[in-house]
């Protein structure tokens, strides 16, 4: 495992390419979590207003 974190911090190509990745892996969790188009806030949060 150690090898393949050095080899991406060594070449500047992979390293852009797994960032790239981990990022689309990002964006596509949050389309995951919030896709369903309920962006409501939970009702405990303004319960004191």
């Amino acid at each position: 495992m150690g090898d393949i974190v050095a080899r991406l911090v060594a070449v500047p190509s992979l390293r852009r390419l797994a960032v790239t990745f981990y990022y689309l892996l990002i964006i596509a969790g949050l389309i995951w979590l919030y896709g369903k188009g309920d962006f409501s806030t939970p009702s405990f949060i303004y319960q004191g207003f």
